[in-house]
């Protein structure tokens, strides 16, 4: 996780409920953890990009993403990146991590539950989501190199150039549907690989 920002007090404002209007924009996950219930929300829209952490349903603290929030026996880890949830665990003491839940009303807890009920489909699409990205990541390296090498001076001091063998046209836009797609299973799924999931900035 990325550098840790300084924790602010809260000031024991009750938890706003969550409401299915919020899909897009707000995230909610929580769980508990000796004896009090945990939850940690999130505004995508929020320009200071604040975390609030909530304690039985009072804010107890606050803190810039990516944040760390003490708690007994251990710290609650929340981090994002542009598209969605990076991070939500809680470490405990000893090294052990577990994951917040979403709030039942999220989009990722319907896709915790379709991964349930349908794990084959379940594993399908998170395999079919990382094949997508890495034809992206290749079809997105060749393209540089083949505008790169073709610039005047590089290809005379380079005295080669490469030619993309993919022409980014309609298949561009097909490339970029089909990552679009990707980037949102990765996103309910909350999974994030720092090369896969970087490849989404050109998209």
């Amino acid at each position: 996780m990325g550098r840790k920002r300084a924790n602010e007090p809260g000031d024991d404002r009750a938890l706003p409920p969550y409401s299915r209007l919020q899909v897009v924009n707000r995230s909610l996950l929580g769980l508990t953890h000796a004896g009090h219930t945990y939850a940690v929300d999130y505004d995508f829209f929020d320009w200071d990009d604040k975390v609030s952490l909530y304690a039985d349903g009072r804010r107890t603290a606050v803190a810039k993403a990516p944040a760390a929030f003490p708690v007994p026996g251990g710290r609650i880890e929340f981090a994002t990146t542009f598209y969605g949830v990076k991070r939500a665990h809680l470490v405990l003491a000893t090294g052990a991590e577990l994951p917040l839940s979403p709030h039942p009303k999220m989009a990722e807890a319907w896709r915790q539950r379709l991964a349930q009920r349908r794990p084959v489909l379940s594993a399908l699409m998170a395999r079919a989501a990382v094949v997508v990205l890495v034809v992206g990541l290749v079809v997105a390296a060749m393209s540089l190199l083949d505008t790169v090498t073709h610039g005047a001076e590089v290809a005379e001091w380079l005295g080669w150039s490469f030619d993309s063998p993919v022409e980014l046209g309609g298949t561009g836009a097909t490339v970029l549907t089909l990552a679009v797609a990707a980037i949102v299973e990765r996103a309910l799924s909350m999974r994030h690989h720092w090369l896969l999931d970087a490849d989404t900035w050109w998209a």
